[in-house]
């Protein structure tokens, strides 16, 4: 997700803040919004639901404000509790309750429009977690825009997978309590003999009396921020950095390696080129760029783009600069819908890139509005 998409909503909460005083003005100005640029058809309610009743079990049922749902399977994905702007997020959601329930939904939002609880039942499987495992807000100090659209990006439509969420969240929790141990013990060692004599085993052989355990104590805490700067060397360093070159680059890639032309770049884009040369496109008219999460074709330059490819490891999509109706009239037999706003105009999906050839209309149609400078103001993302 783009973190310029939340610095619109959050330009939206500081202007119009006094208008959002309802459940409903902050559902439809901050959150369905939000909604559609991770890729949610919010007009389509075999997806999206508002004021959506549901069965808890028992006799018991609540309303949720937003419930999303998978479209084949109709399996529920996510709820949001949406509060009025202002309003208190830790004050108990009816709708915990449905987590790890008979309904399956494993995550929920709580918002205001400005701040974001995200709660699973990570800890306790079947009972909803007592703290959001994720909590950010559009504004004020503790804004982090690039970080709450990192985190955003695993909700988003086409790349939610529950599982790798929940792990996700149990890795990020365990992965704090264990860096607040690290850093409690050597900050001060003294203070926890159990890291002491973790220390000093294999190294101190003799008996562990009080005076023993209070030098061994004075010893680590000398011993800790040498040991601090030798980690933190310079070539350390270094080869952190290619580390995390590496990793990046891998989480580029996704996890399923893809076909290449000799060229080297993917078989869907030599498609899509060949099929703009058949639209009359000249040589070296059509570009590539490769993205963390799309690859983007555009005419003559980048910036320019006509079509993006989506090729995830389970689904796959092209968007384009054609309406929806006139792209459903051109593409018989595929789904198309609204594509999200910072991606396109409209988005089909495809099980195999060897189907491009018969989106050949299409695409030819979004190159010729990309020529004609019939681009609906969309920016580069």
């Amino acid at each position: 997700m783009d973190a310029r998409i939340l610095s619109n909503l959050a330009d939206t909460v500081q202007r119009s803040g006094e208008l959002l005083g309802s459940r409903e003005s902050v559902t439809q100005a901050l959150v369905l919004p939000l909604l559609r640029a991770l890729g949610y058809a919010i007009a389509d309610p075999l997806e999206v639901r508002c004021g959506q009743p549901l069965d808890l079990g028992g006799g018991e049922s609540a309303a949720a404000d937003i419930a999303i749902y998978e479209v084949r399977s109709q399996a529920l994905r996510l709820l949001v509790d949406v509060r009025p702007l202002g309003a208190d997020l830790w004050a108990t959601s009816s709708l915990a309750r449905a987590l790890g329930g008979p309904l399956g939904v494993r995550f929920l939002v709580v918002t205001d429009g400005a701040h974001y609880h995200l709660y699973s039942d990570a800890q306790s499987p079947g009972a909803p977690d007592e703290a959001p495992f994720f909590a950010f807000s559009l504004v004020g100090p503790d804004a982090d825009l690039a970080l709450a659209a990192e985190v955003l990006t695993r909700f988003a439509r086409d790349s939610f997978d529950p599982g790798a969420l929940i792990t996700r969240a149990e890795d990020d929790a365990l992965r704090e309590a264990l860096c607040g141990r690290l850093v409690r013990a050597l900050r001060a060692p003294a203070d926890d003999p159990e890291f002491v004599r973790w220390l000093s085993e294999g190294l101190y052989e003799g008996k562990r009396t009080r005076p023993v355990l209070e030098r061994l104590s004075r010893l680590a805490e000398e011993a800790a921020p040498t040991a601090l700067l030798e980690v933190l060397a310079e070539e350390y360093i270094d080869a952190l950095r290619l580390r995390l070159k590496a990793a990046n680059a891998a989480a580029g890639r996704g996890i399923v390696s893809r076909p290449r032309a000799p060229g080297g770049e993917p078989e869907a884009i030599a498609m899509i080129r060949a099929i703009a040369a058949r639209a009359g496109a000249k040589p070296g008219e059509i570009v590539h760029r490769e993205t963390t999460n799309y690859h983007g074709v555009g005419l003559k330059t980048p910036s320019r783009w006509f079509l993006r490819w989506f090729d995830g490891n389970r689904r796959r999509a092209l968007t384009t600069l054609v309406p929806v109706e006139e792209a459903k009239a051109l593409v018989r037999g595929f789904t198309v819908e609204e594509a999200p706003q910072s991606f396109g105009v409209s988005r089909v999906q495809i099980d195999d890139p060897a189907q491009l050839w018969a989106l050949e209309a299409l695409i030819a149609r979004s190159l010729e509005l990309c020529r004609r400078g019939e681009q609906l103001q969309i920016t580069d993302a």
